[in-house]
């Protein structure tokens, strides 16, 4: 099923080098909270030169660390911080990695002129995804305060999580006050963002706005009423929203949909898991609500396609299946594409990685994914891209030990710090009990001893220091 794909990527990347992804150079996501870029979601962001982007907007985009990633790319290096790629396309089983559907989006002509261009220069971009801030009414226990007001509040309420013995955990010491540092003054890398604006929406041909939970941003809504001013027939809106919202937000978003003077809209909601599990696992999220607000969208928006990014943890896995179902009784009613999904394999904390779990109950889980596969493989309602996905996600429960350059490979130091968060978590958060929603492993997360003389950690910055090894403070 995948032969397209690979023939695709050896004429228009790997002819460039083996190591080629056109997103370094076309796609950024601007964290413009507090200044920091990636070229996509799977490196961790580093930070932007606040005094480039006085003079060069483009900065925010065309940061010295890119552009020795770049260098290493043309030269058929591999960047550490790319590493998720790399451990797909070391399986050994020509899995297509995302490097190829990231560049795919981008025409093989603009492909094409990269070839041989001097890595220094500045490159405009075709698409980004920008956050404002970090306002949200989530707190999902594989995010945390950097990304999340509510996550902040958790933090500042009971404190740091406690009791770990490895790295992963470093993102639940932060009440994430370093990403509001512009609260109460001007915020210099969204006004370079507005002054980059009238230019950057003539050229661009997406802009995805994230969060936290952008419908409850008064950021994002000003940024609509600047859309307005500045039509582009070439240009897509897409929006992400945990459908966690009101029906008086839902219908303003309904509206915009209608208004704004652009080519096409899209929609990304996420989710990776069915009924009282996805409530567990997304902390806001009420299963029945998410749903019922993703059909009111797709029954009265103007949209092209809405698209359900999955987030695959450990403990999706116990109903994914489920989940895909549901998936399948949206697409028969609407169409293929409303919904679509697109899976992304968690690696970040390591503990809630679906390879963090013993191997009997991953392997049950394997088959289990594999058995429905088996069963919906020809079906015409997921596309090629989907039915790719999963076999990667088939392929990599199955084959890869480590998630990450720097992940610890002691499942049993990974075993620890499982159970000591999600001890916590139930502690902190309303109406969760970990036994009860995941009665499978009451056995092993039983016989798991959390070691209470580990000491305590005090709220550190909790920001990312090596983002080319992936590791926080």
């Amino acid at each position: 099923m995948s032969e397209e794909l690979k023939k695709w990527r050896d004429e228009h990347l790997n002819n460039i080098s083996p190591s080629f992804c056109a997103a370094k150079w076309y796609n950024a996501s601007l964290h413009l909270g507090h200044g920091y870029t990636n070229s996509c979601h799977l490196p961790l962001p580093h930070p932007i030169d606040i005094t480039e982007i006085e003079k060069n907007p483009s900065a925010l985009h065309n940061t010295s660390h890119k552009k020795k990633m770049r260098q290493m790319m043309i030269e058929g290096k591999r960047p550490a911080e790319c590493s998720y790629c790399w451990k797909i396309e070391d399986i050994g089983r020509d899995d297509i990695s995302d490097r190829v559907y990231k560049s795919r989006i981008f025409s093989d002509g603009d492909i094409e002129k990269l070839r041989g261009l001097d890595s220094s220069q500045d490159v405009g971009l075709k698409t980004v995804e920008v956050s404002f801030d970090r306002a949200c009414n989530f707190a999902c226990s594989y995010c945390n305060a950097g990304y999340s007001t509510t996550w902040g509040n958790d933090i500042r309420t009971y404190g740091p999580y406690q009791k770990f013995k490895t790295t992963s955990a470093g993102a639940y010491y932060s009440d994430g006050s370093w990403a509001e540092i512009y609260v109460q003054i001007d915020n210099p890398f969204v006004d370079a963002f507005l002054k980059w604006w009238p230019e950057l929406s003539q050229t661009l041909r997406e802009i995805r706005v994230t969060g936290g939970e952008p419908l409850v941003s008064k950021n994002f809504w000003d940024f609509i009423e600047l859309m307005k001013q500045y039509p582009s027939d070439k240009l897509r809106l897409a929006v992400n929203s945990n459908l966690g919202i009101s029906i008086k937000q839902l219908d303003k978003l309904i509206q915009v949909s209608h208004e704004l003077p652009i080519q096409e809209f899209d929609l990304y909601t996420s989710n990776e898991s069915f009924g009282k599990h996805a409530e567990y696992i997304r902390d806001g999220l009420i299963y029945s609500e998410w749903r019922s607000n993703m059909v009111r969208f797709i029954e009265n928006a103007k949209f092209r396609s809405l698209t359900i990014m999955l987030t695959i943890n450990s403990l999706c896995l116990f109903s994914l299946t489920e989940f895909l179902d549901d998936v399948i009784t949206l697409k028969k009613k609407y169409g293929e594409n409303r919904p679509n999904v697109d899976f992304n394999i968690l690696r970040w904390p390591a503990f809630m990685s679906p390879l963090a779990l013993p191997d009997e109950i991953k392997t049950k889980l394997h088959n289990k994914l594999k058995m429905w596969f088996d069963i919906h493989r020809e079906t015409p309602l997921f596309s090629m891209n989907e039915k790719t996905q999963i076999v990667r996600l088939l392929d990599y429960i199955e084959s890869v030990d480590r998630g990450h350059n720097s992940t610890e490979l002691n499942k049993d130091l990974m075993f620890h710090d499982f159970k000591s968060f999600y001890t916590q978590y139930d502690s902190r958060r309303k109406n969760k009990d970990f036994k009860k929603t995941f009665p499978e492993l009451s056995e092993w997360y039983d016989s798991i001893i959390v070691d209470d003389t580990i000491s305590d950690v005090n709220i550190s910055d909790g920001r990312i220091t090596n983002y080319e090894s992936g590791e926080y403070k």
